[in-house]
């Protein structure tokens, strides 16, 4: 390992070569975001999904109405 970061994931990606796996591993451990906001907005887009009138959505189909919502906000499209 001769290439030197003080950012983790610089580091890893610099040393991609000397030890891929590890690499992998590291970058994907460290990518990992130090706050629960997202998923507590996820719970509140949920509850706002989940509405009497949608009582009967079984949880596979609110996942789906959730990845589909999610998908879009990445393309742009809401």
């Amino acid at each position: 390992m001769q290439q030197y970061s003080s950012d983790v994931l610089t580091f890893w990606k610099l040393n991609t070569d000397e030890l891929p796996h590890l690499s992998i591993l590291a970058r994907q451990i460290h990518s990992i975001p130090a706050t629960s906001a997202g998923i507590e907005r996820q719970f509140s887009i949920a509850g706002l999904t989940l509405t009497d009138r949608r009582s009967c959505l079984d949880p596979e189909q609110l996942d789906n109405i959730l990845c589909i919502r999610a998908m879009s906000k990445l393309d742009g499209k809401t």
